[in-house]
């Protein structure tokens, strides 16, 4: 708007005397192209889709201090943020629940709040499960900004989408949609930020 302001006084004060024109440069154009936001972790987590080799599950369970043959959900997390370069949360566990225990408070938002739509989170956060009442659960990244009851994520130790099998022992890394389901037996029960 100010540059449309001064373009008007420029052409009445040339009107009001003899000079000769002046002629302003152009405003820059305005790139209309979006910029791609690519998440590490993210893109670490991708580049392991499929079934990984059993070094690469062995190697995640081994930076998390657990021997082969563990569940290794929250292993793999863990160890793509801290290859990631992630700020928060980091923390070297083999039990996803252990990201809401272990992550500060104001980096944690219950499922229920981004479920009415009150918070969306943003695209690179995690998603906690819980088996129950226990201390189990899942784990996963969200490839998406989610708000709402759907979203969509990248998790290992899961089955690949529309399978059937497993969401929390199915053995690959899979991207897939999930859904906040709050009477289910395993289930979204919280959200947590991932900072850089």
């Amino acid at each position: 708007m100010q540059y449309i302001f001064s373009l008007l006084l420029l052409f009445l004060s040339m009107q009001c005397s003899n000079q000769p024109e002046i002629v302003l440069p152009l405003p820059p154009p305005v790139d209309t192209i979006p910029e791609v936001v690519t998440i590490p972790h993210i893109e670490i987590a991708r580049s392991h889709i499929g079934v990984p080799s059993r070094d690469s599950i062995n190697s995640w369970l081994a930076f998390v201090n657990l021997p082969p043959g563990n569940p290794w959900c929250a292993a793999a997390q863990a160890t793509w943020l801290y290859q990631a370069g992630a700020k928060e949360p980091l923390i070297k566990t083999g039990l996803a629940r252990n990201f809401v225990y272990k992550t500060p408070d104001r980096l944690r938002v219950s499922a229920g709040r981004v479920l009415a739509g009150v918070v969306t989170m943003p695209k690179g956060s995690l998603a906690i499960y819980q088996r129950g009442e226990t201390i189990f659960g899942h784990i996963g990244a969200i490839t998406e900004d989610w708000t709402g009851q759907r979203g969509v994520y990248i998790s290992g130790n899961t089955s690949p989408p529309d399978s059937g099998g497993s969401e929390f022992s199915g053995g690959g890394v899979w991207e897939k949609p999930a859904a906040i389901h709050p009477a289910a037996h395993l289930r979204i029960t919280d959200f947590v930020y991932v900072i850089y």
